[in-house]
């Protein structure tokens, strides 16, 4: 998969109308949850898009200060767009619904696990 064709893309999903913390750094952080979750083929499906959905999150709250959202609505919000915007692995089959079920499962604003994560990168104002 040649993610570097969906850089720019990829990164103006994620900006939005903000400025993103460090664009290299977030760019490096994004190929390796594509390439970790692409790895992980023998593993649970289940499992790999929890993680790489939980990975975005931290990404998309460090980089923009803002905390991973859904809709229920048939508009998206940034993070939903900024993770479809995203190529991954056919079988893993990310829905809008089930981005939706894996945003609400790893519940940012109250999940002191996602808390303590996005700490130690750095982005502690984005949980407050």
């Amino acid at each position: 998969m040649d993610l570097d064709k969906h850089r720019d893309e990829i990164l103006k999903a994620l900006r939005g109308r903000t400025e993103l913390r460090d664009e290299s750094a977030a760019w490096r952080t994004i190929e390796r949850a594509v390439l970790a979750v692409a790895d992980g083929q023998d593993g649970d499906r289940k499992a790999r898009i929890e993680q790489y959905v939980y990975e975005l999150c931290l990404i998309y709250a460090h980089q923009t200060g803002a905390m991973p959202g859904f809709t229920n609505s048939e508009s998206e919000t940034r993070f939903e767009r900024f993770a479809h915007s995203i190529p991954v692995p056919a079988d893993l089959k990310l829905t809008r619904n089930y981005l939706k079920a894996c945003i609400r499962r790893v519940d940012a604003k109250r999940n002191p696990q996602f808390a303590r994560d996005l700490e130690m990168r750095g982005g502690q104002s984005a949980a407050g």
